[in-house]
């Protein structure tokens, strides 16, 4: 408390400060801050405390004591091997397969490729392109849609209901007598020859 006027939080001089107070009283803060640091013991600073290794997971492991990494055992390191790709993805890299497979497939295939070439041909359709307005309606694009499978009343365009149809007929009887009209009438019909041809 022998300081005098109005002081900060942090102990420096509040309101008009020239450059030189300010240097002095950061450069005493900061030598006050190194003996305070220097009077504390090692355990307390961590100064002799030992690194601490740790995996991906981020479990302790054990370091070897000549290069202070961790042993790794002939398993992890197989794994690693095998899962190495180096600055590529899975889809990449089964991308890269699918191509050399279609190279070796082209060895073999003839020199000159024509319009009935099958292959080229289902190869060019299964691409999806983007804006293609038949897309939608090729059958490869179309979801299977789930479909009615009991019986139903016939109707002139042999159109099935739709899967949620709980089987009750609730038209007003216009096609059941569409067909017993058509149905009648090509009776009287076959009949009708039937008599004309009758005397032959």
């Amino acid at each position: 408390g022998g300081q005098k006027g109005p002081r900060t939080v942090n102990g420096l001089k509040a309101g008009f400060v020239s450059g030189r107070e300010l240097n002095d009283t950061m450069d005493k803060k900061k030598q006050d801050e190194n003996d305070r640091f220097k009077k504390l013991d090692n355990a307390t600073t961590g100064k002799v405390a030992e690194t601490v290794y740790r995996d991906k997971e981020g479990k302790r492991v054990e370091a070897d004591a000549t290069s202070g990494k961790r042993k790794k055992t002939a398993d992890e390191e197989e794994t690693e091997l095998k899962n190495m790709v180096w600055g590529k993805g899975l889809v990449q890299m089964e991308e890269k397969q699918e191509q050399l497979r279609r190279l070796e497939a082209e060895k073999t295939a003839p020199f000159a490729r024509t319009v009935e070439d099958k292959d080229m041909n289902d190869e060019l359709k299964a691409v999806t392109r983007w804006g293609d307005p038949m897309a939608t309606r090729t059958a490869k694009a179309q979801t299977a849609k789930p479909k009615y499978t009991g019986p139903f009343p016939p109707n002139r365009f042999g159109v099935p209901p739709g899967y949620r149809w709980d089987g009750v007929d609730r038209s007003n009887g216009f096609e059941r007598n569409y067909f017993n009209s058509a149905n009648t009438r090509r009776q009287q019909d076959h009949e009708a020859h039937m008599w004309s041809t009758e005397q032959m």
